[in-house]
């Protein structure tokens, strides 16, 4: 099984371009691989890529602020979980807090502070559209966070003060490969290992779990993963982590999630 970030992994950290990532998707469902999205991205942001894709699995959003379950997805329940919804066709389980929390909280340190920054929610979606190249309606998906903010644009010198003020809150400062997200309770980590635990529960121990990322950002899903692995960031390198086996793949972004994919159909093969 397959568990992946999204940006810089996926697709190119700054066009979003997807290389011949759709083309590999569709090869590992082929092969009955499942792809679980586990990404900073929104809900309707993966809704959208997963239905681009044919992808019928659960996913992660917003670092771990939900996970997103399509119904009779697993034979096991997931209700026993807290803070457990329905949601059209989905069952989510919520760990993040909502978005108005995470903004009220950080309102307070910009103003206490006098800290300038850019949130998702200062702009319109026509100037959000202008600031990061998206379409109009890829905007709206972006800016339709449920469990945290997307800080666009900051001083580096303001940048350590709120993360510092945001900690004293309770608050996480997460710095993507773009931006920098804010959220209160969320964790990639926890989601993550709640779906490992789901998926043993269907399948039993038999299972290998494959994690690709980019960042530092991707350091607490790959520490489930029993092959975790990094692609190349733009500069060529990868983020020094600390996880026992770390897989250091070449290329950048699509490219080394290609090369993942293969060291994945090699080892499908061999079974």
């Amino acid at each position: 099984m397959l568990f992946t970030d999204i940006d810089g992994t996926m697709t190119d950290i700054m066009t979003g371009k997807y290389g011949t990532t759709k083309a590999l998707v569709r090869k590992l469902k082929a092969k009955n691989v499942p792809v679980v999205l586990c990404s900073a991205k929104t809900r309707a942001e993966q809704v959208e890529i997963r239905r681009q894709m044919s992808v019928r699995d659960p996913f992660v959003v917003e670092n771990g602020g939900a996970i997103i379950i399509p119904k009779n997805y697993f034979r096991s329940s997931s209700m026993a979980y807290k803070n457990t919804a329905n949601f059209k066709n989905y069952i989510l389980i919520e760990l993040g807090k909502p978005a108005p929390l995470v903004r009220s909280k950080l309102n307070k340190i910009r103003k206490k502070f006098k800290i300038e920054f850019t949130g998702v929610a200062d702009v319109s979606i026509k100037q959000l559209s202008y600031l990061t190249g998206l379409t109009a309606k890829s905007a709206g998906r972006m800016a339709n966070r449920e469990y945290g903010e997307t800080i666009l644009s900051i001083e580096h010198k303001d940048a350590a003060t709120l993360s510092r003020m945001a900690r004293g809150t309770g608050l996480k400062v997460i710095h993507g490969g773009r931006y920098m997200d804010v959220t209160l309770g969320n964790d990639k980590g926890k989601a993550v290992d709640i779906l490992l635990s789901l998926f043993r529960r269907e399948y039993g121990n038999n299972v290998i779990f494959f994690g690709i990322g980019d960042s530092l950002n991707d350091v607490p899903m790959l520490r489930h993963m029993d092959v975790p692995m990094l692609v190349q960031r733009p500069d060529g390198s990868w983020p020094a982590v600390k996880i026992k086996n770390i897989c250091n793949l070449e290329g950048i972004g699509p490219n080394g999630w290609q090369n993942a994919v293969n060291k994945i159909m090699d080892t499908k093969s061999k079974e």
